[in-house]
C-alpha cells in the first residue's frame, strides 16, 4: 500500500529549486555542470527549461536556506571553481521534495515529470512514487469529476483531471511491467468482441454518449452512464473493445 505524503519542514520556492537541489544530492557539484540539466538537450529540458542565470539564482536561495554550501576549488586548467554540497538538512530536504506526490494538476506537466526523471537518474524504482501520486490525485480530483457543471472552465477541468489520470494508469503500468508476470487473456462468454477508438464523449447529466470506429467506414454509438465513462477514463483516442450481446445484435439487408 503506498504510504501518506509527509509534509516536508523545508518548503523549497519553487522547482528549479528542488530540482537543483536532488541534483547535487547526487553528486552533481558545479554549478555549471548544474545548469546543463536544465538546458534544451540536458536530462531535464524536455521537462523544465532554465537559463544559466536562473539556475545559478536558485543555488544562491539554496546556499541562503542552508541546504547546500559552496567552497574554492581549482580546475583541470587551474581555473577556480566553486564546488557545491549538500548540508545534512539539503540532503533530508531533497529526499522530501523528490519521493513527495505533487499537489495539484497544474504541477504534473513540470513537478511530477521532473521528478520522475530524477529518480530514473538516480537507478530507483519508480513504482512506488507513481502509485502514491496516482492516489494523491484521484483524491484531489474527485470534486472536480463530480461537478456537473456545463460552463467552459468545469468541462476544461474535468478533462485535465480525466487526462492525467489515464496518464498514471499508463505510466503505472509501463514502470510495473518489466517485474509482472502477463496475465492470461480474459474469456467472456459475450463473442462479438470488436476492438475500437473512441472518436468522441458527449456527457448528460447522468448518461455518456461514447462514438466508437471500428474501422475507417464503420462506427457505433455505446451509452453508458457517466460514472462509467469516468471510471474507465474514456476519451477520444482511447482503444477499447465493444461486446455485444447477440440477442441485441440486429440485422438489415439491402431488399433492393
Amino acid at each position: 500500500m503506498a504510504r501518506a505524503p509527509s509534509k516536508s519542514s523545508t518548503q523549497l520556492p519553487d522547482s528549479v529549486c528542488g530540482a537543483s537541489l536532488v541534483l547535487v544530492s547526487q553528486g552533481v557539484g558545479h554549478g555549471y555542470d548544474l545548469a546543463r540539466h536544465f538546458a534544451p538537450d540536458g536530462s531535464l529540458g524536455a521537462v523544465l527549461t532554465h537559463s544559466r542565470p536562473v539556475v545559478y539564482r536558485a543555488i544562491k536561495q539554496l546556499e541562503s536556506m542552508g541546504l547546500v554550501t559552496s567552497s574554492e576549488a581549482v580546475g583541470v586548467r587551474g581555473q577556480l571553481k566553486w564546488t557545491l554540497t549538500c548540508t545534512a538538512a539539503g540532503r533530508r530536504a531533497a529526499r522530501e521534495w523528490l519521493t513527495n506526490p505533487v499537489e495539484h494538476l497544474r504541477d504534473m506537466r513540470s513537478d511530477f515529470l521532473v521528478r520522475v526523471l530524477l529518480l530514473q537518474r538516480a537507478g530507483e524504482d519508480t513504482r512506488e512514487f507513481v502509485r502514491m501520486q496516482r492516489v494523491a490525485l484521484e483524491t484531489r480530483t474527485n470534486h472536480i469529476l463530480a461537478n456537473t457543471n456545463r460552463d467552459a472552465v468545469s468541462l476544461w477541468r474535468r478533462e485535465q483531471a480525466r487526462a492525467a489520470l489515464r496518464f498514471l494508469d499508463e505510466l503505472e503500468g509501463i514502470v510495473t511491467a518489466h517485474d509482472t508476470v502477463p496475465a492470461s487473456p480474459m474469456t467472456l462468454s459475450a463473442r462479438n468482441q470488436l476492438h475500437a477508438t473512441v472518436v468522441a464523449v458527449k456527457h448528460g447529466d447522468i448518461l455518456s454518449s461514447v462514438r466508437l470506429d471500428i474501422d475507417s467506414n464503420q462506427s457505433m454509438t455505446s451509452t453508458i452512464t457517466r460514472e462509467a465513462v469516468d471510471s474507465l477514463r474514456l476519451a477520444p483516442g482511447a482503444r477499447v473493445v465493444a461486446l455485444c450481446k447477440a440477442t441485441d445484435v440486429m440485422i438489415a439487408t439491402d431488399q433492393t
